[in-house]
């Protein structure tokens, strides 16, 4: 049977694309005392963000870095694999997702290109109706009017 598990897995990372093989492999090239270590830092993480939440509420980020970037012509071939934005994109979702701690995004404008511009909440445990009401608030009061992307599509939308 464990057999039949590992074939299944392999056939779907040989299907999926070269990203997802690349953080696949990365993944597994940690050992176990470097997860230990990883855990030891997390938990040393999570008591730096219990002591900022007896200061605040919330903490509040950009969502991004940077604003959206141009995708490259061969992105469907070989996957998006642009390190240096892509650290940018994610630099700010890092506490979040790391400490397993709620998080929300709202647009609050755009840049000078008319590219979407977001602000994040990062709350404490369990604080979700806290970043809700905040969010709502937030993006009532940033942006009265929204603009929709050339192309859009709107997947709620019964046909």
């Amino acid at each position: 049977m464990d057999g039949d598990i590992m074939c299944s897995c392999k056939r779907d990372i040989a299907e999926s694309g070269w990203d997802v093989r690349v953080a696949l492999s990365v993944y597994g090239a940690f050992s176990g005392e470097e997860y230990i270590k990883a855990q030891k830092l997390r938990n040393r993480q999570m008591k730096v963000h219990r002591n900022i939440f007896t200061k605040a509420d919330v903490i509040v980020t950009p969502t991004v870095g940077v604003t959206a970037y141009p995708i490259l012509n061969d992105a469907l071939q070989t996957g998006e694999l642009d390190y240096i934005n892509g650290a940018a994109l994610v630099r700010y979702q890092i506490a979040g997702n790391f400490l397993g701690l709620p998080a929300v995004t709202v647009p609050v404008g755009y840049d000078k290109k008319g590219l979407p511009i977001g602000l994040q909440f990062i709350g404490r445990p369990w604080s979700e109706p806290t970043l809700i009401h905040i969010a709502y608030a937030m993006q009532s009061l940033c942006i009265p009017e929204y603009r929709k992307p050339q192309a859009f599509y709107d997947l709620l939308k019964k046909d």
